[in-house]
């Protein structure tokens, strides 16, 4: 037996009120049929042209990129600072240093930018990843994103 996807399902379940409408309560003049049937075509190519019938709820996520930053104040943290950013503080500070004034990361829209250090983070983060660690979705929860 095929599997009926859910915009199949809400179409059929559509049909099947249009007709127990029609049965129990049937228009009364021309003018109300016409009502009902546009409000049913209208109804039923929503329905098809909706990409998500339903919504998808965020992410959950608490990010601990910011240890990055605290892990950068102490020389004896320096290496935790290594294994998230695969560079030592100082070149990151470098690698700030060269981009920092770049027109990129300054727009003129009403959606503010993230620092640039954290941008940089982001994508440091992400560059020293491989495999399922790479993913958007983890790297949206490590960085708390999105």
């Amino acid at each position: 037996m095929a599997r009926t996807t859910l915009h199949e399902q809400y179409i059929a379940a559509y049909v099947l009120l249009m007709i127990l409408r029609a049965i129990s309560h049937p228009p009364q003049t021309l003018d109300d049929l016409a009502q009902d049937l546009n409000l049913d075509i209208s109804c039923l190519l929503a329905i098809q042209q909706t990409r998500y019938l339903q919504g998808c709820p965020p992410v959950l996520k608490s990010g601990s990129l910011h240890l990055a930053w605290e892990y950068a104040q102490s020389p004896a943290d320096h290496h935790r600072f290594v294994n998230m950013l695969r560079v030592s503080p100082e070149v990151f500070q470098a690698i700030l240093g060269l981009i920092d004034d770049h027109p990129v990361f300054y727009n003129q829209s009403d959606n503010p930018q993230e620092a640039i250090e954290v941008q940089l983070g982001v994508t440091l983060y992400r560059m020293g990843r491989y495999g399922n660690g790479a993913s958007l979705e983890d790297i949206a929860s490590v960085c708390r994103m999105l």
